[in-house]
């Protein structure tokens, strides 16, 4: 099975083997079902011992979790654009921020599609889950606050609420997408122009104000 290439600097040799039992487990859920994947399943596909892989992960739940934050961390470093760049001007670091983020989560469409169904079904998925989405509302709400304090948020709700709903369109959009491509079919690239215009309008634009001229960047995605 092939191993998947991470950012950073090249693993030490258990490292490798840590990193060889995650992709494995990426692989087997683009397959099948979380519910239906077992530590043997996932220690054999990996070329690693039973006993190997308790020694990175005490549970299959736990080795789940180290999947997420990968994607976290990968998530966040797509989206540097909106929330570590400050000079850009909002639309550009919107439109920049959704594009990169949708291109990633396309690329680990199955991981999110097994996460979603199995956080739909068992409690110990549905808290990892909700702890990643939550890592993400908070950030959200640093950002915002942080353009409102600069003056470019035009808005007056809370920050927090705001980051909830924008965190819930997003992921109302990804799983749109990643189901489309598991499914074998095209996403739709009005989906990402539409949460560009809703980003940018919920915290940007002026009452009166139109969405960034012309088609965005996301489109062509």
């Amino acid at each position: 099975m092939a191993e998947r290439r991470r950012h950073g600097q090249a693993p030490r040799r258990g490292d490798e083997r840590r990193e060889r039992l995650l992709a494995a487990l990426e692989e087997l859920l683009a397959e099948r079902p979380l519910s239906e994947i077992g530590v043997a399943d996932i220690s054999a596909a990996a070329g690693v011992t039973r006993s190997g892989f308790y020694f990175y992960f005490p549970s299959k739940g736990a080795a789940v979790a180290a999947l997420l934050a990968d994607f976290r961390d990968a998530m966040a470093a797509a989206g540097a654009a909106w929330y570590e760049d400050n000079t850009a001007d909002p639309a550009e670091r919107v439109t920049r921020t959704v594009r990169a983020s949708a291109e990633l989560w396309r690329a680990h469409a199955p991981l999110l599609v097994a996460m979603l169904d199995a956080a739909a079904g068992g409690p110990e998925t549905q808290e990892i889950w909700g702890s990643w989405t939550a890592g993400f509302v908070e950030r959200i709400r640093a950002r915002i606050a942080a353009d409102r304090r600069a003056g470019l948020v035009h808005t007056e709700a809370d920050a927090r609420a705001l980051a909830t709903l924008l965190m819930g369109a997003t992921l109302s959009a990804m799983e749109h997408e990643v189901r489309a491509v598991t499914a074998g079919q095209k996403p739709r690239r009005a989906l990402l122009d539409a949460l560009v215009d809703l980003w940018f309008r919920t915290l940007y634009a002026p009452t009166s104000s139109a969405s960034p001229a012309g088609p965005s960047p996301a489109s062509a995605g």
